[in-house]
C-alpha cells in the first residue's frame, strides 16, 4: 500500500487545466443526454392509456405509437452517449500513458498501475456524472415548453425516478472503470509496447460483412416482412423488427467506420500526392479508431437528418389525431436532432482537441525536423477531411437506404434534398469550429521547448 501511495503523485499530477477538463466535459454530456433522453421516453410511457376500453380517441388513440418512437429515439441515442462516456475514460487514461509506461519500467507492479489509474478515472466520471444530472435538471424546465401536440408535460414527467439518479452515476463510473481497465492491456502487458508507442493497428473485413448482412437482411425484411407478419399484433409486430433493424444499422457504423477510414488511410498514404495528405493519411492509418471517433456524432447527426426528412413527407392530416401524431413526431424529430447534434458538437470539440493533445511530442518533433507551422496545420486538415469526408457519404447512404425502403423508391420532393443540405453545412460547421479549437495548440505544442 506504501508503494502505491508513493506511486500516486506521480500518475495523478496535472500535465494542464485543458487535458484534465475535456474528460470531464464528456463525461458530464453524456450523464446529461442520457438523463433527458431517458426521462423524456419514460415521460411518454406514463401516458399510456390503462384499461381495455375502446375504442379510444384523442392522444390516447396515438399514445402507444409515440412511445414507439421514443423508444426508437432512444435507442438511438442513449448508446451513442453511453459510448462518449466511454471515449472519455479512455481520453484521460491517454493523458497518462507515459506515466504508467514509466512506473511499470521503474518496477511498478501491475496492481499498483491499474488501481491508481482506474481510480484516477472514475473520479472523473463521478465529477462529470454529478455535474451531468446538474444541467439534466437546469433544462427540464424548458423542455416543457415544447408543442408535442398532446397535455404539456410537467418538469416531474420529464424527470428520472430519484432512485434511477444513483444507478445512472454508478453505471457510467463502472462504464468509465471498465473503458479504463481494457485501455490498460497494453500498460500492464507491455509497458515498453506504449513507451515505444509500437502497438500494431489490425482491423477486420468482418466488420464490413456485419454491416452488409444486416442492410441485405433490412431490404429483404422491407419486401416480404410486411406480407409475412403484416397481420400479427395488427402490423406491430412488423414494425419492431423495422425499428431494430435500423437500429442495429445505425449502430453498426461505429462498427465499420474505423475499418473504412483504415483501408482509405492505406490508399491514400501510398498514393498521397502532397506531404501534408500523406503524413495526414498516415496518422490516420495508426489511429483509425481515434479518426472515427472524432466524426461518429456527426455522423450520427446526420443519419437522424435524414430520418427527418421522412417525417417531412407524412402530408397533411385528415383528423385531430393525424395532427397530434404528426406534431408530435416533428417536434420530436427536431429535439433529437437538437440532441444529436449537441452530442456531436462535444464528442467533436473533444475528440479534436485531444487529438493535438496526444500528438504534442510529434509535432514538436516534426516541428525541429523542418516542418513549418503551415504543413502541419495542413497535415491535421487532411487527418481530419478524410473521416468527415467518408462520414458523410457512409451517413448519407444510409438515410437514403431508409428514406428509399420507407417511401418504396427515391425521395421526388426537392426540399428533402434541400432541408439534409442544410443539415450537412451545419455539421460541417461543427467540423470547422472544432478545427479552430483546436488549431492554435498546434503552433504551441509545435514551438514550445520541451
Amino acid at each position: 500500500m506504501s508503494a502505491l501511495l508513493a506511486s500516486a503523485p506521480l500518475l495523478l499530477r496535472r500535465r494542464g487545466a485543458l487535458a484534465d477538463i475535456l474528460p470531464v466535459i464528456a463525461f458530464t454530456a453524456a450523464t446529461a443526454i442520457t438523463a433527458t433522453v431517458v426521462g423524456g421516453a419514460a415521460a411518454f410511457v406514463g401516458r399510456l392509456p390503462t384499461g381495455d376500453a375502446l375504442p379510444r380517441t384523442g392522444e390516447e388513440s396515438i399514445m402507444g405509437f409515440l412511445v414507439m418512437c421514443a423508444i426508437v429515439a432512444s435507442v438511438l441515442l442513449v448508446p451513442s452517449a453511453v459510448g462518449l462516456g466511454g471515449s472519455a475514460a479512455r481520453l484521460s487514461l491517454a493523458r497518462r500513458e507515459k506515466d504508467l509506461a514509466t512506473m511499470r519500467l521503474v518496477g511498478g507492479t501491475s496492481g499498483q498501475v491499474g488501481s491508481v489509474a482506474v481510480l484516477d478515472v472514475a473520479a472523473q466520471a463521478l465529477l462529470g456524472a454529478v455535474l451531468g444530472i446538474g444541467v439534466h435538471l437546469a433544462v427540464s424546465p424548458a423542455l416543457t415548453r415544447l408543442d408535442f401536440g398532446i397535455t404539456p408535460f410537467t418538469t416531474a414527467d420529464l424527470l428520472m425516478p430519484w432512485w434511477a439518479y444513483p444507478i445512472l452515476v454508478i453505471a457510467l463510473m463502472l462504464i468509465a472503470v471498465g473503458s479504463a481497465t481494457v485501455s490498460l492491456t497494453g500498460v500492464v502487458l507491455s509497458p515498453l509496447g506504449v513507451a515505444r508507442d509500437s502497438r500494431v493497428v489490425r482491423m477486420s473485413v468482418i466488420r464490413l460483412v456485419l454491416w452488409a448482412a444486416l442492410i441485405v437482411g433490412f431490404l429483404v425484411f422491407m419486401q416480404i416482412g410486411g406480407m409475412i407478419l403484416g397481420q400479427v399484433a395488427d402490423g406491430m409486430l412488423a414494425v419492431a423488427i423495422m425499428i431494430l433493424f435500423v437500429a442495429a444499422i445505425v449502430a453498426s457504423i461505429n462498427v465499420v467506420g474505423p475499418f473504412i477510414v483504415w483501408v482509405t488511410a492505406l490508399a491514400l498514404a501510398k498514393a498521397a500526392p502532397t506531404p501534408s495528405l500523406m503524413v495526414g493519411a498516415r496518422r490516420l492509418a495508426g489511429e483509425p479508431r481515434a479518426g472515427w471517433r472524432a466524426v461518429s456524432g456527426i455522423t450520427f447527426a446526420l443519419v437522424i437528418a435524414g430520418f427527418l426528412t421522412v417525417i417531412a413527407t407524412l402530408g397533411e392530416s385528415s383528423n385531430p389525431e393525424e395532427a397530434m401524431m404528426f406534431t408530435a413526431m416533428t417536434t420530436g424529430g427536431l429535439l433529437t436532432l437538437g440532441i444529436a447534434a449537441v452530442l456531436a458538437a462535444v464528442s467533436t470539440g473533444v475528440s479534436q482537441t485531444a487529438r493535438v493533445i496526444d500528438q504534442a511530442p510529434r509535432l514538436r518533433a516534426q516541428h525541429i525536423a523542418g516542418a513549418e507551422v503551415g504543413q502541419l496545420h495542413r497535415a491535421r486538415i487532411a487527418e481530419i477531411a478524410i473521416p468527415v469526408g467518408l462520414s458523410s457519404v457512409i451517413a448519407t447512404g444510409t438515410a437514403l437506404l431508409v428514406i428509399t425502403s420507407f417511401l418504396g423508391g427515391a425521395p421526388s420532393d426537392p426540399l428533402m434534398a434541400v432541408q439534409y443540405l442544410v443539415c450537412v453545412l451545419g455539421a460541417y460547421a461543427l467540423v470547422i469550429a472544432a478545427v479552430l479549437v483546436g488549431s492554435p495548440l498546434v503552433k504551441r505544442y509545435a514551438v514550445r521547448a520541451v
